[in-house]
């Protein structure tokens, strides 16, 4: 019986994400204090430049704002059935970002290749919020809003997904910090009552958020796995063995979504092949080891993700802040919330590259091709979450250090 998770993707994303995330996108927007000006100001222009031309980027276009085109004149979920590219995996990618590109679309009562892009802005908003509501001081927010611009760039209003997962990815970071290492005061902007230590509020977005950073893309997955992977190794090195099992029911009910999306895939033998990306590894004639240490391949993964322009802005930044800081070492060496935080983005950082580093060396692509057309996108995410670590330092450094 299909009925149930057709009703479900189909009138749960048309209306709920139509109606209730534009308006509290509104909400959202004309409620931000005096103080998070600066915010509504960003938002403005990002809403003004994603209404300026259509988007001309191949995954915006032919991916993601299609979806939603489709979406739109089929007013069902048949056409993820037709083999109308090569690549049908396309098919089986989640579709909130589609979804809500439809509604816009439905909402005004027809599609052009202007205004459903808008999407982009409706979901960056809560993400947005949050993050600029953890900085107090008007220059943080003001470096806030430069590194969102300069490292996400043209990434949240063409109408792709990366720049969203990037948004979400530091978000998630950031709140299963405040909740699993009880560090409230570490991140808590005493002006705004809505991110202080309100327990029930943190749980409530982290679940908002990771129902929204795991439909966006299929490798939210990953990212989330690399979160609490890298939660357990953190608190196992600073022997903290107080875990509050009962938060990861959260988590599981933020999967609901997703569950349900990928039970119509398989119900509907949609997902009809492997991924390019990993399909070697059933393949019995892959030399699997051979390829983990092909040091030259290796050099030329780290090269197009590390010389990435915002990559490089992002490690630039912190490296200055790491700077300062071990400079300042006597200070912060008793400081077990910022030693906690600084070795929780360490291991996911590492473990990030890491992870990226073993998917190009697999995959079935020319290397060459494959890094040209994905290679920026993938450092995104961790390059807006090194930015956003970095200056989180520099404004609870010297809260926490006075």
């Amino acid at each position: 019986n299909y009925f149930g998770i057709f009703f479900f993707y189909n009138y749960f994303f048309k209306l709920f994400f139509s109606y209730i995330i534009i308006g509290s996108f509104l909400i959202c927007l004309f409620t931000i204090n005096k103080k998070n000006f600066e915010v509504k100001l960003l938002l403005i222009v990002l809403l003004i430049l994603s209404l300026g031309s259509p988007s001309f980027h191949y995954d915006a276009r032919w991916i993601w704002l299609f979806k939603g085109k489709q979406f739109f004149i089929n007013n069902n979920l048949e056409f993820l059935k037709e083999e109308y590219l090569v690549n049908t995996i396309w098919q089986s990618y989640p579709l909130l970002g589609p979804s809500l590109a439809a509604s816009i679309a439905n909402f005004f009562g027809y599609w052009n290749e202007i205004f459903p892009k808008v999407f982009n802005i409706i979901l960056a908003t809560p993400g947005l919020i949050y993050l600029a509501s953890i900085f107090e001081k008007k220059l943080n927010k003001l470096l806030f809003i430069f590194l969102t611009l300069f490292i996400l760039e043209k990434s949240i209003i063409i109408g792709e997904m990366d720049g969203l997962l990037s948004i979400y990815f530091t978000v998630t970071f950031l709140v299963i910090y405040k909740i699993f290492f009880n560090n409230n005061i570490f991140l808590n902007n005493k002006d705004n009552f809505l991110f202080s230590k309100n327990k029930k509020f943190n749980i409530f977005f982290l679940i908002l958020s990771l129902m929204c950073m795991t439909l966006l893309k299929k490798e939210s997955l990953v990212l989330l796995s690399i979160i609490i992977f890298s939660l357990f190794l953190c608190k196992y090195f600073f022997k903290d063995n107080k875990i509050d099992y009962k938060n990861f029911v959260f988590l599981i009910i933020s999967l609901i979504p997703l569950v349900f999306w990928e039970i119509y895939l398989i119900k509907n033998e949609i997902f009809v092949s492997n991924h390019g990306s990993i399909s070697n590894l059933f393949n019995e004639d892959f030399k699997l080891f051979s390829k983990l240490f092909d040091f030259k391949s290796i050099l030329l993964i780290n090269s197009k993700i590390f010389l990435n322009k915002g990559f490089f802005i992002a490690f630039l930044f912190m490296s200055f802040v790491f700077g300062f800081l071990f400079s300042n070492l006597k200070k912060i060496k008793n400081d077990k919330k910022i030693k906690i935080f600084i070795l929780y983005f360490i291991i996911i950082f590492i473990s990030y590259i890491s992870f990226y580093n073993f998917i190009y060396l697999i995959t079935s692509y020319d290397l060459v091709w494959h890094l040209k057309v994905s290679a920026g996108r993938i450092a995104l995410p961790i390059s807006f979450l090194t930015s956003i670590v970095a200056l989180v330092l520099i404004e609870k450094y010297f809260t926490t250090t006075k």
